[in-house]
């Protein structure tokens, strides 16, 4: 082999490891330049729970909709997988005096969903309200409260933001942008 050809295979070789070294997740430059990323990063910041869940029931009333969801991956906090979760939504459209509305998805309508632990109650017992997610027993269950940012995976531009500044491997995050670094408030 010549030293042409050599010298060749060498830097071949150190461009794919650079390549490889750059993050794939976004600068802080590139955050702030970009709207779609700032909310979300500034969600991941106060955010102390982060979970992957499969959303398989809502149930609207005038007043507020409750979702619930099983846990698939716990990115972030102590929320356990395979666990229920649910939590409370702003109102719907519903007319006054109408009565609520299940519904039931058999499909897999998969969230990114953030929340602060401040917020989150055990439930003892699987509470009936969890049929039919509850076949499985002795199952944890967690109320997230009413201070919950959640969205779809990867439809929309918050999903895709997401991506952005988190890598997720199977059952953890493996590397996180800077400007979505949890940072807990300082003091409390």
């Amino acid at each position: 082999m010549d030293k042409t050809s050599l010298f060749c295979c060498l830097l071949s070789g150190l461009m794919a490891l650079s390549v490889s070294a750059t993050s794939p997740v976004a600068t802080q430059a590139e955050v702030s330049g970009d709207i779609s990323l700032r909310g979300i990063a500034r969600l991941l910041q106060k955010s102390d729970i982060v979970l992957a869940v499969v959303i398989y029931k809502t149930v609207e009333t005038t007043q507020e909709t409750i979702f619930y969801a099983r846990v698939i991956q716990s990115l972030r906090g102590d929320i356990p997988v395979e666990a229920l979760v649910q939590w409370r939504g702003a109102a719907n459209n519903l007319p006054v005096g109408g009565s609520p509305k299940t519904e039931l998805y058999s499909s897999c309508n998969l969230s990114y969903v953030l929340a602060t632990s401040k917020e989150v109650e055990k439930l003892l017992g699987t509470p009936e309200d969890f049929i039919p997610a509850d076949s499985i027993y002795g199952l944890a269950s967690y109320n997230l409260g009413n201070d919950v940012s959640f969205f779809p995976m990867t439809e929309s531009n918050s999903g895709r933001a997401m991506k952005k500044l988190l890598r997720i491997e199977p059952a953890k995050i493996t590397e996180e942008s800077e400007a979505a670094r949890f940072q807990p408030e300082s003091g409390e």
